[in-house]
């Protein structure tokens, strides 16, 4: 089958690391399957083979974005493919009427946050719940049980269409030495590092991070990513007199996420809004004992299947991340404890299982005739 997934932006993102592990694993099952995104924004696809960019930079303006929905209807027209895949909000919606204008037999969509009702989010929020209501989009995946409960009073048509695929979360393929990964990001040999990786967006609050450096005078925190945060994380770490010990790498590539995180003593997430916390998860599949904010999506995400917590859950601000990390180094073995528990959600999680459930949707040809695929799978 012919496959395209429609992104929005062209970055290291949780959303943008899904769809990597969709088209690899459905290229290994004899697929063919590109990524368009909708506009570049960093470098980290420019040497991928499976990547297409319909702006080679952020649109600007309104013109700009119209720019990029006509360039990605055109686009879709030329490959005319017999399926697309869509995340992200704007992804969904013009890769959807893109989609259409293409003649795609199959529409999925991706649930990448919460129902918003006021701002853009709002709006973007009433145009998705009219496309998943009328059938525009076939099928509509959520990634946690506490994402689907977010859309209960949405109308029946629109849940109907609605099921939950789980994301997949990869495992670092061999153990990587934590001397040699400080020093290939250049991070201090010695100290008891903390570390985090997500975009620098308000919502994935990493001030707090920098705030429990205050508390916690010994320790060090590194943060990969990049975004419209930085200078307020950089400017709040000079005011706080905690700039020596803050040490921010960049964006790192997919490629690369394992060998960061190998540098970490600790993982800590002060996210105030999650529908999965695919970093946060990918950080304890690895081996690190996780502090993460007390929100109910990652008590689920983070709880195995045998009820084991992988995290200790905080308050989001910097006392709440400070007291949970000074606890992890405090009590060892609290920390071998959450560790472990960690490596357990490695099968939960399987990229393979995720990726299995997408195929089931991409082949309608298979059920019973006058069967909706959605309501198969769901009942499988």
């Amino acid at each position: 089958m012919k496959i395209v997934q429609v992104q929005t932006q062209a970055e290291a993102g949780g959303a943008q690391r899904i769809s990597d592990m969709v088209g690899e694993g459905l290229r290994a099952r004899g697929h063919e399957i590109r990524t368009v995104f909708m506009y570049r924004k960093t470098d980290v696809y420019d040497r991928d083979p499976y990547a297409d960019f319909v702006l080679a930079e952020p649109p600007q303006g309104l013109f700009g974005q119209i720019k990029a929905a006509v360039g990605l209807a055109r686009y879709l027209r030329a490959a005319r493919p017999d399926a697309v895949i869509t995340f992200q909000h704007y992804g969904n919606i013009f890769g959807t009427i893109g989609a259409r204008l293409a003649g795609a037999k199959l529409i999925i969509a991706n649930q990448s946050g919460a129902p918003q009702s006021r701002g853009v989010r709002g709006i973007l929020t009433q145009i998705d719940k009219l496309m998943g209501t009328l059938g525009i989009y076939h099928a509509n995946v959520v990634n946690s049980g506490w994402t689907r409960a977010q859309f209960d009073t949405f109308p029946e048509a629109y849940q109907r269409r609605t099921l939950r695929i789980d994301h997949g979360v990869a495992a670092p393929a061999h153990a990587i030495d934590k001397a040699a990964a400080r020093a290939a990001f250049g991070l201090p040999s010695g100290a008891w590092l903390a570390v985090s990786s997500g975009r620098m967006a308000p919502s994935k609050n990493q001030i707090a991070l920098v705030g429990a450096l205050v508390h916690l005078p010994e320790i060090h925190m590194a943060i990969a990513g990049t975004g419209p945060e930085w200078d307020a994380i950089v400017a709040f770490a000079a005011s706080h007199g905690v700039k020596d010990r803050l040490h921010l790498v960049g964006e790192v590539p997919p490629t690369r996420i394992f060998e960061f995180l190998a540098a970490g003593d600790a993982y800590a997430f002060a996210s105030t809004t999650e529908t999965f916390g695919l970093a946060v998860v990918e950080a304890a599949i690895s081996g690190l004992p996780v502090v993460t904010s007390d929100l109910p999506v990652m008590k689920e995400v983070l709880t195995t299947e045998g009820s084991e917590a992988a995290a200790l859950f905080v308050d989001a601000d910097a006392a709440g991340i400070a007291k949970g990390l000074a606890e992890l180094i405090a009590e060892p073995e609290l920390a071998a404890r959450l560790a472990a528990a960690g490596q357990r959600l490695k099968e939960q999680y399987s990229p393979a299982r995720m990726c299995a459930g997408y195929e089931a949707l991409l082949a309608p040809q298979s059920f019973p005739h006058g069967c909706n695929p959605v309501d198969h799978f769901q009942s499988a």
